[in-house]
């Protein structure tokens, strides 16, 4: 009996505690014409259920390779960030990553946490 109540409080904490999530979502479209200057936007949304996060250090970045490039808070949104990134003329495309750093409300103090996205690819048309 004391086994089953110990589950059932388990259980009920999980239940009442929700499931925390992050979540990237690529706005950069699969395929851009090749252009002269050699860069390329990349855009993105990131959404969190999480309470306790500090919006003002939200950092999100493109990883190409080793290179990160910074990205910038979009105008007159919350939560879509841009970049431009550089794509040599030869290359047919581009693969990258996106890292976003922030920090929530810990006790005593803020804590970091990051989340690296699944690989992308834009095809560079000629």
């Amino acid at each position: 009996m004391r086994f089953g109540h110990i589950i059932f409080c388990l259980l009920s904490s999980v239940l009442f505690m929700g499931c925390v999530y992050q979540r990237i979502t690529n706005l950069t479209p699969g395929a851009l014409p090749r252009n002269v200057s050699g860069f390329y936007p990349v855009e993105i949304i990131w959404e969190s259920n999480q309470r306790t996060v500090r919006y003002e250090t939200v950092q999100p970045q493109v990883m190409i390779g080793t290179n990160s490039f910074p990205m910038k808070n979009t105008p007159k949104m919350t939560n879509r960030w841009e970049a431009l990134v550089p794509v040599p003329t030869p290359a047919p495309e581009l693969r990258y990553r996106i890292k976003v750093n922030w920090k929530y409300n810990a006790i005593p103090a803020p804590v970091g946490n990051s989340q690296l996205s699944e690989e992308f690819r834009l095809l560079i048309n000629n």
